[in-house]
This record gives C-alpha cells, structure tokens and sequence, in this order.
C-alpha cells in the first residue's frame, strides 16, 4: 500500500493533476482550432507543438506504472529535492522518445494534407487509406517486436533492476531506455489517430485508455492478440467496401 508520505504516491498525484490539466485543456481548444496546412516553418512548429501535447497527455498515464516503481528504488538512494529531479529525468527521458514520434507525425500530417487520401488538414485517412493502417495496425499486434516491448512494459521492476543506474545521470538515459519499449509497444496504434481524426479528443481518450490498460491488465498479451485479430478484420472490411 501506498503512504501520502511515500514518493510514489507524490508520483502518482502528480501524474494525475498534469494528466487532466493537460486533457481539460485539448478539450477547451481541439473543437476550435484552426488547421493550418502550408509548409512553413511556423506551421510545422506550431503542428509539432500541438502534437507533443496531445502525445505527452496521451502517455502520460501509460507512464504511470515504471514511474512510480522508479520513484520507490531511488527513494532508497536520495531523497528532497534531488529525488524529485531523478523522477522527473526519468520522465523526460521516457517522453523524449514519444517527443520525436510527434515531431514526425506533424511532418506526416503536414505532408499528407497535401494530397488527396487524407481530409481536414491531414489529420482524417480516407476510408481506403484508414483500412490499410487499421490492418497494418491489427498485424503489428502478432510480431515478436510487439511482444517483447510490451512484456517490458507490463514489468517495469524488472526493466529498473536489470537497467539501473545510479544518480541523476543514470535516470534521463534509464527512461529514455524504457521510453523505447513504449514506442515499440504502442507506434501502430498511435496509427490510428488518422483513422479516427488526429483531434478527436474521445477517440484519442479511447487510445490512451487503451495503451494503459494493455499495460497493467491481467492477460494482456491474450486480448492484445484478439485486439489485432479485429483490426485485421476491420481493416480488410473497409478495404474491400472501398474497392
């Protein structure tokens, strides 16, 4: 059981008040905002800033489950003001990784908005190019890549023990190390967005709840393959009526 005195719990709050800030916030603004399609700088820019926020309140959460086990073992080394930098390495680390996928998907949305298999600024696959990306979505599913990143993420312990590093030198690459596996566990997945629009926010609440619960719910890897199963199916459905 977790103390109100014990750094993991501090861990977990502040995951948690950071997660719905974020969230109210994509909330407020995602219905009026304007999509800017051109390929400026400041575009870009602008697109990779909303697509770090959008991924950082989306992982978050996901986040949860190695952060608060880092924060108990470096509780055991530091504690104050130096166990909170750790924690916060480790969690820069981990997003930093995630911080690069968004960079390139704003680049993907910028340069798909420009031609005609994707609408509403990029963000939207036509029902064609969403069936191939919910298919390519249910195959990663089966593939040993998909089953390894996602047994370290489902033992984070296990991960920190065999990866740990000492001091704060030791948490940004430690979480960068488990960011990885993040990555690798959930990057066709996070295809999806295109097929739902990238600025639904329900359907982007539906992903994240997703990727937390492959994480920490029992037999994961059973209904993780059942998952791919129906994006197999549905895939190949929407292929076949868009023919």
């Amino acid at each position: 059981m977790i103390r109100f005195d014990d750094p993991r719990f501090a861990t977990l709050l502040s995951i948690g008040i950071a997660s719905a800030a974020l969230w109210w916030v994509m909330a407020a603004s995602m219905g009026d905002m304007a999509m800017a399609t051109d390929l400026s700088p400041g575009t870009f820019l602008g697109t990779s800033v909303m697509w770090i926020v959008m991924m950082l309140a989306m992982m978050l959460p996901a986040m949860a489950p190695v952060m608060i086990q880092y924060a108990g073992l470096a509780a055991k080394e530091v504690g104050g003001a130096v166990l909170a930098l750790r924690v916060a390495l480790f969690g820069a680390g981990y997003f930093a990784l995630w911080g690069v996928v968004s960079v390139v998907m704003a680049g993907m949305q910028l340069g798909l908005a420009q031609t005609s298999f994707f609408t509403m600024g990029g963000t939207l696959a036509t029902p064609m190019v969403a069936g191939f990306l919910a298919l390519a979505a249910g195959l990663w599913q089966f593939t040993s890549i998909k089953d390894v990143c996602l047994t370290h993420c489902r033992r984070p312990l296990a991960y920190l023990i065999a990866h740990w590093r000492e001091g704060t030198r030791g948490a940004f690459p430690m979480g960068a190390g488990h960011g990885a596996y993040c990555v690798g566990c959930c990057i066709a997945l996070m295809g999806l967005m295109f097929v739902f629009g990238a600025m639904n926010v329900v359907w982007m609440a539906v992903i994240a709840a997703y990727f937390v619960a492959e994480k920490i719910a029992p037999a994961a890897a059973r209904w993780s393959r059942l998952m791919g199963w129906a994006l197999v199916v549905a895939g190949a459905v929407t292929i076949m009526l868009s023919l």
